[in-house]
């Protein structure tokens, strides 16, 4: 007899932060979460997603979920009502994929898909209802797509006619956008006298776009080596883009970034030391997994590493280590220090930009040689 189906999500809120502490118990929960459903134990799923729900609120997977269950449970207007609060809490902008008893993995499609796939919501199509929530998911897939077909990018009017491009890609924090975050910058880009480009973040967080954009999806997933080169493709699109134009400086490419920005940011530059020569960064949190292991090819190829991070921000969160502890660690070039006082966004893109101006410094700075036959 076939199994029924329930399309788990792995959509995680988890804060890196949490990761050890919780990342384990939403991995479990999860996991029994599918199996309560593939034995038809409807009400025990339900008291499991119950305690998804505490451990990270208002999460769009979890609410789909919910609708899996309460659609195969016999209640379509619980289900039509969770489905609404899926597509609120974003679902409609990522991919996500529809599990199978016996099947470890499953195709990853788009969310509207799965709502026209998932036999699951079998008993729910007929509803007007649905017909308008599938509608408004296939909004968010339009608007991701076109959000993240290209960075922006500014170019100085003295860079015109430069032969190579010094840049400067800026990745904002969870709840920016792109223009935004790219207007806020010029007047350092003008100062400095390099390209700025500020990758377009793939996560929608809410289907009100106010509530911004963010740039992992899923916390776990973030500590897998098998998904890195997913969370890059941001950055790597921004390169190609500016690649297309003219070549990149030797010495003058730079990443900042802030919050969740900044754990990529982190994660981008020591993936891309070859590249990417130095990077600013506040409060960004080291997933050992996919970053200790290349600080040293990193260190080899020169990368600057300027961290700096609120205090305040990090004693809110005793159970995560410090990036000076960890970075500390890694005996790159550069420093991590504590900036206090950082009260707004204002204050914060000032320590931000602090912290490139010393990458700068650094990169203008003279090599002091010693000649091989220099007399003693």
């Amino acid at each position: 007899m076939r199994h029924p189906l329930l399309s788990l999500v792995a959509v995680f809120a988890l804060s890196l932060c949490a990761f050890a502490r919780q990342g384990d118990d939403v991995l479990k929960l999860n996991g029994k979460v599918q199996q309560a459903c593939f034995d038809a134990k409807w009400d025990e799923a339900l008291g499991l997603l119950g305690e998804l729900d505490k451990l990270r609120p208002e999460t769009s997977g979890t609410a789909y979920n919910y609708a899996c269950v309460y659609s195969r449970k016999g209640e379509p207007d619980k289900a039509l009502e969770w489905l609404d609060k899926a597509v609120q809490w974003g679902w409609g902008g990522g991919k996500g994929g529809i599990a199978v008893a016996g099947a470890t993995t499953a195709p990853m499609i788009w969310h509207s898909e799965m709502l026209e796939q998932d036999k699951d919501l079998e008993p729910l199509r007929k509803d007007a209802r649905f017909a308008k929530i599938l509608e408004r998911a296939k909004v968010l897939q339009k608007r991701v797509q076109d959000y993240i077909a290209a960075p922006a990018l500014y170019v100085p009017e003295k860079l015109k006619d430069a032969p190579d491009l010094p840049v400067l890609f800026v990745l904002h924090a969870a709840g920016g956008d792109k223009q935004t975050t790219l207007a806020a910058w010029k007047g350092l880009a003008d100062e400095l006298g390099v390209v700025l480009a500020v990758p377009a973040a793939p996560v929608l967080l809410r289907e009100d776009e106010k509530r911004g954009w963010g740039w992992i999806d899923d916390r776990n997933a973030f500590a897998l080596a098998n998904r890195v080169a997913d969370y890059q493709r941001p950055l790597l699109a921004a390169l190609d883009a500016l690649r297309k134009q003219k070549p990149l400086s030797a010495t003058r490419v730079w990443i900042a970034g802030e919050g969740e920005g900044a754990t990529l940011a982190l994660l981008c530059g020591l993936h891309n030391s070859l590249v990417l020569k130095g990077a600013a960064l506040l409060d960004p949190e080291v997933v050992a997994s996919v970053m200790g292991y290349k600080a040293q090819i990193a260190k080899s190829n020169g990368l600057r590493l300027e961290v700096r991070f609120d205090p305040a921000y990090w004693k809110a969160h005793p159970g995560a280590l410090q990036p000076k502890e960890s970075i500390g660690l890694w005996a790159l070039a550069g420093s991590t220090s504590e900036v206090a006082d950082l009260k707004d966004a204002a204050a914060r893109q000032a320590a931000l930009a602090a912290a490139v101006r010393t990458l700068a410094k650094s990169a203008d700075a003279p090599v002091k040689t010693t000649p091989a036959d220099a007399p003693k």
